[in-house]
């Protein structure tokens, strides 16, 4: 992967973070704001799941946590970290979108 590559990812992962944050801050329980979070989750997903196939699990969890904030941390993510930490290997891409 070219750096130019990495970094139109890094940007794309700025991108969905903000976003994601920006829908956990403005949520009021009304079915828009629980469906504009249901919306940026999945692009979350979507955009994660690029970046692991494209990096690898390590260097793809390296790049989330340089752009995301202490705040953001979900369970989903402590759990990909853990399961890094622990050692795995490669990717399995039959779970596409299911870390998240």
């Amino acid at each position: 992967m070219t750096m130019s590559e990495r970094e139109a990812l890094a940007a794309e992962l700025r991108r969905v973070e903000v976003a994601l944050q920006r829908a956990y801050a403005a949520m009021d329980g009304s079915a828009e704001s629980r469906t504009r979070l249901a919306t940026v989750k999945h692009e979350y997903r979507t955009v994660e799941a690029s970046a692991l196939r494209a990096l690898g699990a390590e260097d793809a969890l390296r790049l989330v946590e340089a752009n995301d904030s202490r705040c953001a941390h979900t369970p989903a993510q402590e759990a990909l970290r853990e399961w890094v930490a622990r050692g795995a290997g490669g990717v399995s891409h039959r779970n596409d979108g299911q870390h998240a």
